[in-house]
């Protein structure tokens, strides 16, 4: 089964140097937006203006896809 890597950003790039096994995209794509989430949580409170992504590659260090959350609060003009 091959082995993903899910490296986060949140301004700095941060690798995963475990990965996990997964047998399919779809496995590899609920890994990534799953762990979006749950990066979420600590990255996105009290910000106005977040970015944060996981950034998946292969065994080969190939990227795979990327899940980005925007986050951006505005007041009414």
């Amino acid at each position: 089964m091959p082995r993903y890597y899910f490296d986060t950003r949140n301004g700095d790039l941060v690798r995963d140097d475990l990965g996990i096994d997964c047998d399919s995209f779809q496995s590899v794509l609920d890994q990534a937006t799953t762990g979006l989430a749950d990066f979420a949580q600590d990255a996105v409170p009290g910000a106005k203006l977040r970015e944060i992504a996981v950034q998946v590659r292969d065994e080969k260090d190939k990227p795979v896809m990327q899940a980005i959350l925007r986050l951006e609060i505005k007041k009414p003009k």
